[in-house]
This record gives structure tokens, sequence and C-alpha cells, in this order.
């Protein structure tokens, strides 16, 4: 055993061992709770211990007591938040379906808290959370002709999906809110910049796309282009499938 302190990956997965216990109303939960809150109103810029402190009526020293950094309450914050919803049914006997349920799940809690991404991916790495969605997505293509391997690609990809076409749509959302934009008119204005500057003759295939409006994008559906995009990647992954088959 090291001497060490507990690294905050570590921390995590001895979250219950090592949870003080709540002193004068304040506990690791509280102010976890308080991070999440934060960054779901406000923002994940906005989150300091200092913010967290001023929410719960306690000084950012109490803080310290509960996580050691900054740091470390992100990373719980994102631990908790990212946990699969207690009581997920996600069907296990049909790949396909299976799947796309993980996947949809995946996208709406990354749209309930679109701050998720922003922690660093180096520092989410291992943690309960992830396992527990990698664990769910594994027993999904349980039977099927994967490899291991080919089976963790898969889950990889789709959550990378997932968790872009909320990013992509958060874009739209926060130039509308800065009123850079209404509602279709960032897509429009791209349009008539590219009409602009792309000719025919140096730029075929896209002068006609553009021609033909395929940047028409002004009140479609986020969930109809999460699915189209989710659709074309299982229909790869079946493809695989048959190949391994046959």
């Amino acid at each position: 055993m090291s001497d060490l302190p507990p690294s905050g990956l570590e921390r995590l997965w001895r979250r219950d061992e090592l949870d003080r216990s709540p002193r004068l109303g304040l506990s690791l939960e509280r102010v976890v709770q308080s991070g999440i809150e934060l960054a779901d109103s406000d923002g994940f810029a906005a989150v300091s211990m200092k913010r967290v402190a001023e929410r719960l009526g306690f000084t950012t020293m109490s803080l310290y007591r509960y996580v050691k950094s900054k740091d470390e309450l992100l990373l719980l914050m994102h631990d908790t938040v990212w946990q699969p919803p207690v009581g997920l049914d996600v069907p296990l006997d049909a790949w396909r379906a299976g799947l796309a349920r993980w996947s949809r799940e995946q996208h709406e809690v990354v749209r309930r808290h679109p701050w998720l991404d922003d922690v660093r991916l180096i520092e989410r790495a291992g943690t309960p959370s992830q396992i527990a969605w990698i664990e769910l997505g594994l027993r999904v293509l349980t039977g099927t002709p994967l490899g291991e391997q080919q089976k963790l690609a898969i889950l990889l990809l789709l959550s990378g999906y997932a968790t872009m076409q909320v990013r992509l749509a958060g874009v739209a959302t926060d130039a509308a809110r800065r009123g850079d934009f209404a509602s279709g008119q960032a897509s429009e204005a791209f349009g008539e910049l590219l009409r602009a500057f792309v000719t025919a003759e140096r730029f075929p295939a896209l002068h006609r796309a553009v021609e033909q409006g395929a940047l028409a994008l002004a009140g479609r559906d986020t969930y109809a282009s999460f699915d189209f995009g989710l659709d074309l990647m299982l229909d790869g992954v079946e493809k695989l499938m048959a190949e391994h088959s046959g």
C-alpha cells in the first residue's frame, strides 16, 4: 500500500470509505450537488470553490474538509451526473435496440448537463460512471461476432457522437442567446456567405449543394438529426457483424 494521499480517481472509487461525516450541515454530497447546480445554471466557467461555498452559506476553507481542490470537485461532479440513470432498461437480447438506447441515454444526460464535456478527458478516464457505461454497452454486445477491441471502439465512437451532437446544438443556442442569430439565421447567413464566394467553377460540388438548399437547417429537429447519424453508425456496425459472421 502506498503512503501517498489517494488521487482524485482513487477517491472516487473509495468515496464512501473516505467521505467525512456531515458537519454542521455540510457534507460531500451537498458540496458536489451545489457545484452541479451552479454548473447547470451558470455554466462550467462559473464553478469555483468560492462560489460553491457561497451557495451553501459556508466559507471557502470549509469545503476543503471534503474536497482537496477544484479539480477534484469537478471530477466528483462529473462522476455523479454521468452515472447511468437508475433503473435504465437497455435491451440485452437485441444489440441494435440496445446500442440505440445506450446512445440516446448518453445524449440525454449530456443535453441536460452540457458542461460535462468540459471536464478534461484525461481526468475522467476510468471513473466509476465511465466504467458503468462501458460495462452496460459490452453486455449489449455480448453474443455478437465482434472482437472485444471492436466492441470498445464502437462504444467510444457512439459515446463521442452523442456528446458532439449536444455541443453543436449548444453552439447554435449560445449564438441565439447572445442575439447573434435568431432561430435558423445562423445557417442562412452561412449559406449567403458561401453563395458569395463559392463558385461553380472553383467548388462545383459544394456550389451544387448550396444551390439545392443543403444548408437550410432552420427548424430541423435536433433529435431527428441525432437519430439520422446514429442509424448510419448502427448500419455500419451491422455490416461489420455480417462480415464477421460470413
